[in-house]
This record gives C-alpha cells, structure tokens and sequence, in this order.
C-alpha cells in the first residue's frame, strides 16, 4: 500500500478513473489523501444495480439513496471540472428535475463524454429533457442517450444554435425528439466516426432523412420512425462497419459509397432495399443476413444476387434449410472461409415460407466449397430427414473442409449424429462436431 501511496496524484486519479464511482470512494477509508483524490475525479461512473437493496429490489429508499450520493458527490465537486459523466438508472415520477440538474451540472467545457442509460417500468413517468448546452458542447466526443425516457427539445433560443466539432461517437437510442432536430444535430457533427440510431420517435416534419459524413467509420441503425419519413438515404465513403434492420417505413432507400465497407449486418424486410444494399457491398469481407432477408431474398432470381469477391465470413439467418438459397449465395462468393447458418428459436418457427423449393443438386459446383471453405456452423438446428443429401453435399465437395460443427436439439437428433458421422468425406482433415442444447 505504501508503494501506491507514493503515487503522484496524476497517476492515481488515473488509476481510479477505470473504476466505478463507488468503488473509487470506497478507498477514503485508507487515508485523507485518498478522500481528497476522490473530490477531484474527472470520471464519474454511476450504476444504480450497485446500489440496489439485495431484500427490496425496488426500494424506494434505495433508489433515493443513490440519487443523494451522486447529489452530494456533484455539490462539492469544484476542481478539476469533470471530463465522464456515466449514469445507469430507472426513474420514479418526480426524477426527471433531479436528472435534468445532474446534467446541468457536468457540463463544462472539459466535458468530453455524457452516457445516460434512462429506464422505467412506469410509462407514465415523464421523459428527462436533455439540456441544450449539451448540443453545442464543443469539448464532447461521444454522447450516448438511451433508455426510452429522454428528449430533445428544440433550441430554447435561436442564440442556442446546435454545434459538436468534437463528437465522433453518437448514440440515440429509443430517445422521443423534435420534429426536425435529427437531422438538425446531424449536420453540426462534423466529425463523427460512430453513429447509432434506433427507434428515435419523431414525426418528421421533412420526407427525408440523410446520413451522409465524409468521416464515418461505424454505422448502426433501426427503424421505428413515423409515416411521414419517405426516403432513407445513405452516403459515407469511409464506413467500415454497417448494421443496418429496417422495417416497411420507408417508401424508397439511397445507398451510395459503400464500397469501403468490411462487415454489414442487414435486416430489411422489403427485397428491392436488400439487392441495392448488396450491390453497394459487393467488397465486404463480413457478411450476416437476417430474417426478414431470408423471408424475401430466396425469390430472386440469382443472376440479380451480385458477386462478393472478397468475402471470406457469411452468416445466414433461416427458419428451415432452403438449399438453393444457401447454395445461390455459395456461388456469389468464390473466396468464402466460413459458412455459420442460424435457426431462428424453437419458439418462432413457422411453416416454410418457400413450401415448393426442395433440393436442388447445384448444376455448378460453388468455387468456395472446392477451394475455399474451411468451416460450416449451423446453430440451433432442428434435424429434418430432407436436409441429409445437403450435409452429404457439403462433406462430397468440401475438398478443404476442415470442420463441421453442428449445434442441435438433443431431444430430435434421432441418431442424426451418428448417421452423419458415417458420410463419406472429400477432405482427410474434416472433422463434424456435434453440440446438444
């Protein structure tokens, strides 16, 4: 203890920054220099689960409790000014003033990351409302607001104009805003890296909303966003990073410059919005589809899927093994490595929605599977006797094959593991490894 002690202040607070705010002031106990050090924290951390009543999980005396100490903590809180403000918290009726004083408080301008996680049971508690001064913080670079109570009224003033040079991390998570100020706040980000939209609650004054940076890199969004929303696009020459589920909201979809993307995650439900995204992402090297593309893609017809030259990882989402649709998307892509094909839960199984696709031998042999593919994982998969000839398929014509693992009901298999294991393979090295759930 001796050792830490002769620390250099810097030194320590940096130290006690990567802790929970709690477990920073637990260390007063060891001297006055240490409450000292505490006063002076630049990050705060503040987790309501740790501060929980292990007999009454929802005790109100709790709750009123951890809103006190951070009270207490941010009233004799002078120097340095605070650089992290983290809270997690469920609201009660009459938090919302206190939240709104909370933030009011932290702002500076040192204050260089806000991350509010806002929740109630309680639909009737009202919506904290978000400080315009936390909009033109210059010194901020990632704002996180989630939780599904927190708005974002418009400016108070026309003086109190929108302005983060600085924010290169955004995240609106369930958060209700004005008509209008979306893409409003969107525009003065000028140097934003990481955006994430989902089901922000605004009735658009505008038909469109563009997401168009020259500078970024990570883009995550979900739809839940009103009628009057007619036209999504999208434009970002430097995204890396896509993910990207959408719902029969929008009436027309604009991709451009996707061409520097790497991994993609795509959910849409309308087929004309999955072969655009497709075609602009026909460089990436990580691919997941899911369900909603599985409900409309099959009825493509292939020659409109485009070729992924470089893609090495594909993820399919499916409710049944549709061979021609895993085996149209096999011949897109000559370079794959792996192959993961997920069933949805036992629970939201359905009837096939492709009832008259059965298996179909593939004319063409796809090029991945003779030189490329290494590794097939099918995950929650419920054994059907039709999908046999395709695991036959794969294990004739993996020629690199190297693993197939296979995750299935222990109730269904049948003696599916054992019969399987019996089929003759291409590739010496192939091993087929079996996962009971």
């Amino acid at each position: 203890m001796d050792r830490i002690s002769d620390l250099p202040d810097c030194i320590l607070l940096h130290i006690l920054s990567f802790l929970p705010t709690k477990t920073a002031f637990l260390t007063t106990v060891l001297s006055r220099r240490w409450t000292h050090l505490c006063h002076d924290l630049q990050h705060l951390h503040f987790d309501q689960n740790q501060f929980r009543n292990r007999n009454a999980w929802s005790d109100f005396s709790a709750k009123k409790r951890f809103l006190d100490i951070i009270n207490w903590i941010l009233s004799r809180h002078k120097a340095p000014p605070i650089r992290t403000f983290r809270l997690t918290c469920d609201l009660n009726q009459s938090d919302e003033s206190t939240l709104e004083w909370f933030i009011r408080k932290v702002l500076g301008p040192n204050l260089e990351e806000l991350n509010l996680q806002l929740s109630s049971i309680l639909c009737s508690v009202p919506r904290v409302a978000i400080p315009n001064g936390v909009f033109s913080c210059t010194s901020l670079v990632t704002l996180r607001l989630n939780g599904g109570h927190v708005r974002i009224p418009s400016p108070s003033a026309p003086s109190c104009r929108y302005h983060l040079p600085s924010l290169k991390t955004l995240q609106l998570y369930d958060v209700k805003i004005s008509d209008g100020n979306l893409e409003e706040i969107l525009s003065h980000c000028t140097a934003l890296e990481t955006l994430i939209l989902g089901y922000v609650r605004q009735s658009f004054v505008k038909v469109q909303l563009s997401i168009c940076f020259p500078s970024l890199k990570s883009l995550h969004f979900k739809s839940y966003f009103g009628e009057t929303l007619r036209l999504l696009v999208i434009d970002t020459p430097s995204l890396k990073r896509l993910d990207i589920q959408v719902e029969l909201w929008f009436h027309e979809i604009r991709v451009r410059n996707l061409h520097n993307v790497e991994d993609a995650r795509i959910n849409i439900s309308k087929q004309s919005f999955v072969l655009e995204f497709l075609v602009e992402l026909c460089r990436i090297r990580i691919l997941e589809l899911g369900l909603s593309v599985f409900d409309c893609l099959p009825e493509v017809p292939p020659h409109r899927i485009p070729e992924f030259t470089c893609l090495h990882t594909l993820e399919l989402t499916v409710r049944c093994l549709d061979t021609r649709y895993i085996m149209n998307m096999l011949q897109k892509c000559r370079m794959l490595k792996l192959l993961a094909i997920v069933f949805t839960a036992r629970q939201y199984l359905i009837t096939d929605p492709h009832p008259s696709r059965k298996w179909d031998h593939s004319v063409k042999v796809p090029t991945c599977l003779a030189s490329h593919l290494k590794v097939i994982k099918i995950k929650r998969y419920f054994e059907s006797r039709d999908d046999r000839d395709f695991f036959a398929y794969v294990l004739q014509h993996g020629l690199v094959l190297e693993s197939l693992d296979i995750q299935v009901d222990h109730t269904r298999s049948k003696g599916f593991p054992e019969e399987l294991s019996l089929l003759p393979r291409s590739s010496k090295a192939c091993q087929i490894n079996f996962c009971y759930v």
